[in-house]
C-alpha cells in the first residue's frame, strides 16, 4: 500500500505532468480527476499506469521528480531497477 498511501497523484501535479508527457489521455486524466478522494485517486492512476509501456513508466519516474514526490520516486525506482516494470504494481500496491 505504499503507493496508494504516499503518491500523491493530483494535488502536486503529478497527473498534470503525466499528461503532458502523453503518458495520459484527456480521458485518463479526467478519470483520475473524478475519483472522490486521494486514496482513490491514486488507486486509479496506479491501474492506468500499469498497462503502459516500459517509456511510459520512467516517464512517471522522472514525473515524480518533478512534482517534488522524490520519495516516492527512490523507493520504487531503486526496488525496480531490477525487475520488470510491471512488478511495482504488484509490488506497491
Amino acid at each position: 500500500m505504499f503507493l496508494v498511501d504516499k503518491l500523491d497523484a493530483k494535488d502536486s501535479g503529478l497527473v498534470g505532468e503525466l499528461y503532458s508527457a502523453e503518458v495520459l489521455s484527456a480521458g485518463e486524466m479526467e478519470s483520475v480527476c473524478a475519483e472522490a478522494t486521494s486514496s482513490e485517486q491514486n488507486v486509479r492512476l496506479l491501474t492506468v499506469l500499469s498497462r503502459k509501456t516500459k517509456a511510459q513508466f520512467d516517464q512517471f519516474l522522472d514525473a515524480l521528480d518533478k512534482t517534488g514526490q522524490q520519495h516516492v520516486q527512490n523507493k520504487i525506482g531503486a526496488e525496480t531497477k531490477y525487475v520488470s516494470y510491471c512488478y511495482f504494481y504488484y509490488y506497491y500496491y
